[in-house]
């Protein structure tokens, strides 16, 4: 009985979903605010976000905070874009470049490809808090 009551408290603990407090900071004030969480590869290169928030940038602060709940604790990717024009998607030029602000919790090793999952997840772990800093393409 003690075994079972340890496997089931060790579990509780292990898959306990986590609150993540992500402060997004941005050169250009205005617009709404989209951040995503990913837990793989294939769920980054294919928008399958497991978690996500939309706040709108006050157009006097070039900051906001928002929380995002993700499964347990581990390695995500998260992601975020400032839409300037209301379309709900992050706008890229005929190159493929993003024309609005992004970022994520960890800074892409390049700006001339995209990131892979690896470069740019972030363990968490207990309460984070993570910071994005937001740019345009040609400030990275």
């Amino acid at each position: 009985m003690y075994y079972l009551i340890s496997l089931l408290a060790f579990v509780g603990f292990t898959a306990a979903p986590q609150r993540i407090s992500v402060e997004v900071v941005s050169s250009t004030t205005g617009g709404k605010v989209y951040v995503a969480a990913y837990d793989s590869q294939d769920g980054f290169e294919n928008k399958n976000f497991i978690a996500n928030a939309i706040v709108t940038l006050d157009e006097a602060s070039d900051r906001t905070e928002l929380d995002l709940q993700v499964p347990t604790q581990g390695r995500y990717v998260i992601a975020a874009f400032q839409d300037l024009n209301s379309n709900g998607e992050l706008d890229r030029n005929f190159f493929g470049v993003p024309t609005e602000p992004y970022g994520f919790s960890k800074l892409p090793p390049s700006k001339w490809r995209s990131p892979s999952f690896t470069e740019i997840a972030t363990q968490v772990e207990g309460a984070d808090t993570l910071k994005i800093e937001m740019r345009r393409w040609s400030e990275y």
